[in-house]
């Protein structure tokens, strides 16, 4: 008589191909996921820029561009432009005084991103951005973000941002954060 189907060692062997196959395939994932998160923040960034200078043309006001205390902006107060990318959030706003901070009685919030990851950095052209009624850059120095997971050149990506204010995303760079 004819027995059908699989011997216990049979399906043992096949269990054990298929966990280092799927072993295997999550390794992989890690740089995968490392490059998906450095692109997705910087088309968010690139958005955010792009947002901005729209909105100082279209309110012929000045509009910035810049890092804050996240605490200070959960707790809704009056916020400056901090030096430091990597770990604050980055808003937008219309600066109708002109004077580079953002006041919650008179400024007009935009737009906040999240924070970056923990261990993710983003080094800057400048301390913030701020464009005038034309949509140009003003009082702010042009030049690339560098996105690094992980703070690791291996998977950074670049962001360029020119005098005329447009934001151009350039992919892989081999540029470090540091």
């Amino acid at each position: 008589m004819k027995h059908r189907g699989f011997t216990l060692l049979e399906l043992l062997i096949t269990i054990a191909i298929l966990a280092i196959l799927v072993t295997l395939s999550f390794a992989g994932n890690t740089d995968l996921n490392e490059k998906t998160r450095a692109e997705s923040f910087m088309l968010e960034l690139k958005r955010h820029i792009t947002f901005a200078r729209a909105k100082a043309t279209t309110s012929d006001e000045i509009v910035i561009l810049c890092p804050v205390d996240a605490t200070k902006l959960a707790a809704n107060e009056n916020l400056t432009c901090i030096n430091n990318w990597k770990n604050n959030q980055i808003i937008s706003f219309i600066d109708k005084n002109n004077n580079g901070t953002y006041e919650v009685a008179s400024d007009d919030l935009l737009r906040v991103m999240d924070k970056l990851i923990a261990n993710d950095n983003l080094k800057a052209p400048d301390t913030r951005l701020r464009f005038d009624s034309s949509g140009r850059v003003v009082n702010t120095n042009a030049g690339q973000f560098i996105y690094c997971p992980l703070n690791q050149t291996e998977h950074a990506k670049a962001l360029t941002l020119t005098v005329g204010g447009t934001a151009l995303y350039n992919g892989d760079s081999s540029t470090g954060c540091s």
